[in-house]
């Protein structure tokens, strides 16, 4: 695989100092002149040496998501130009091909297709339209934009199907994803944006969805990309918050594997499972809101996952999938540990299993804490704004002991030794991460206190319990256990804990803008 940095600005020089500064990073420059012009054959010789890696010169209009605005004449210039000033590729839209024809010297044309509008329904058609115009040599790049992440799985899987040769990824946030598979899926190519680098204003990327090349490589393996190379990732909805790819990412390195894990914001999880027939495609991360799918759609699913009727982990087995729920056993760890704390004080239950446990929130998170609790013999109460909603959880759960079902607004009088929340309310969004899920004044003093939400790490609720005496545990806890337990089904390798857990802090400390409840994974 080849990674291509695409540099524009809005001046021949700035595009220069750009690419001469991301040139180490790379293994190929595009060159984006669609707002300078033809700059000279002898400036862009000069560039082309100086550079030292394989230079593609690019002029887009609006057709290719480009701001081009000189005539025909001009843009073939440019090109033809640029072949002979040194240039290995040129990229022509495929409109064009003819009327620019062969170049000269030893370049050769990228032939580029792009729909702004959407991922055609026909791919083959889209592609066999290109080729009707192509040249002897001519490499084809496909770039659909994606709505969803099942037309950009349409794209990978399209670009199996051409078995090599072919540039193809989709543009756009939804098909992000794409840039990082395509060479798996046989692209020889994929672009990135500049990266943000020490001292140096931020550049533009030059189409939506592209990522920095410093995050792109942060995502490889260490021997970088090949055919082989396993596929894991989260799939959640949203997911643009997700520290799942940083944590499994860096434990994946860690361990030298040919494996990379991504994020995948489908629009229905059944639909996404059917695209994701690839054998590259080894493993998931499942959130909210697609566990209780996932549990549906799995051919096996263990004990836990049973238990609590969802699953937060999906493993290929064939042409099917083994279901998993790593929470559960996560979330009771995490309380058992924190009693060794807690029960230390008179009066106070010893153990969990002594303990009256009061849920908020009626999702997947909910359904593992209520199989957890099951399991270890507490009594458990569950909350939901939507009361018909909790019962029905309740009814559907209750094995060993019943399961006690209440409204939000009876909250207050309810008796609990514990409190879990589960429901997204106080995540890092700037507008959010202050809100309370229940006023503070509904919190009884002295009770332990875990909230499923991870970023911020101290959350309001978090505060205000320990404003009134209560024990609180961080839902980084429950986390990086069910993280760890994911990492052994997917590799059937013990995991790194003190990694993981570096690698989560590590992600917390990014400053991302965006924040996760525990069902966000």
């Amino acid at each position: 695989m080849a990674i291509v940095v695409s540099c524009i600005a809005d001046n021949f020089d700035a595009v220069a100092r750009l690419a001469l500064r991301q040139a180490p990073l790379a293994d190929l420059i595009e060159l984006r002149l669609d707002r300078v012009g033809h700059p000279g054959r002898d400036a862009l010789a000069k560039l082309v040496r100086e550079v030292g890696k394989p230079v593609i010169v690019t002029v887009h209009g609006p057709e290719a998501l480009g701001s081009f605005a000189g005539s025909v004449d001009e843009h073939l210039a440019i090109l033809a130009d640029s072949a002979l000033a040194g240039a290995m590729f040129v990229d022509v839209d495929w409109t064009l091909s003819l009327e620019l024809g062969e170049v000269e010297g030893k370049c050769h044309r990228i032939v580029s297709r792009h729909d702004p509008e959407g991922t055609p329904e026909d791919l083959t058609a889209f592609d066999e339209e290109v080729r009707a115009v192509l040249y002897e040599g001519d490499v084809i790049k496909l770039v659909p934009h994606a709505r969803s992440t099942e037309d950009g799985l349409r794209v990978l899987a399209f670009l199996r199907e051409a078995r090599g040769g072919l540039v193809a990824f989709a543009s756009g946030n939804a098909g992000s994803f794409t840039r990082v598979l395509a060479p798996i899926f046989g692209s020889p190519f994929t672009y990135a944006a500049p990266a943000d680098l020490p001292g140096l204003p931020a550049a533009v990327p030059t189409a939506p969805g592209q990522l920095r090349v410093n995050d792109l490589l942060g995502l490889l393996p260490p021997g970088g990309l090949t055919p082989e190379t396993a596929v894991f990732g989260v799939v959640g909805r949203p997911i643009g918050h997700s520290v799942s790819p940083f944590v499994q990412g860096m434990a994946f390195k860690r361990a030298h594997l040919d494996a990379v894990y991504v994020a995948f914001e489908p629009q229905d999880l059944g639909r996404f499972l059917e695209l994701a027939q690839d054998e590259n495609f080894r493993g998931f991360s499942i959130t909210a809101p697609f566990k209780e799918q996932a549990f549906a759609a799995a051919a096996q699913v263990d004990d836990a996952g049973g238990r609590c009727k969802a699953l937060n982990t999906l493993v290929r087995d064939g042409a099917t999938w083994r279901g998993f729920n790593t929470d559960v056993a996560a979330v009771k760890e995490t309380l058992e540990r924190a009693f060794q704390v807690h029960g230390e004080v008179p009066g106070r239950p010893v153990a969990l299993g002594a303990a009256r446990v009061l849920v908020l929130g009626c999702g997947g998170a909910a359904r593992a804490v209520l199989a957890a609790l099951s399991q270890a013999g507490a009594q458990a109460v569950v909350a939901g704004r939507d009361v018909d909603k909790a019962r029905a959880l309740a009814r559907d759960l209750e094995r060993e002991q019943p399961i006690e079902a209440i409204a939000w607004d009876a909250i207050p009088h309810c008796e609990h030794d514990v409190l879990v929340h589960t429901t997204p309310v106080g995540t890092g969004r700037e507008a959010q991460e202050r809100e309370l899920p229940i006023p503070a004044d509904w919190l009884r003093p002295g009770t332990l206190v875990l909230d499923a939400v991870y970023r911020p790490l101290r959350t309001a609720l978090l505060d205000a319990a320990r404003a009134r005496g209560c024990t609180v545990v961080p839902g980084a806890e429950w986390f990086v256990r069910q993280a760890c337990a994911q990492y052994q089904l997917f590799t059937h390798q013990e995991p790194d804990e003190a990694l993981m857990r570096a690698a989560f802090e590590g992600a917390l400390g990014l400053g991302a803008a965006h924040g996760a409840a525990h069902d966000a994974g």
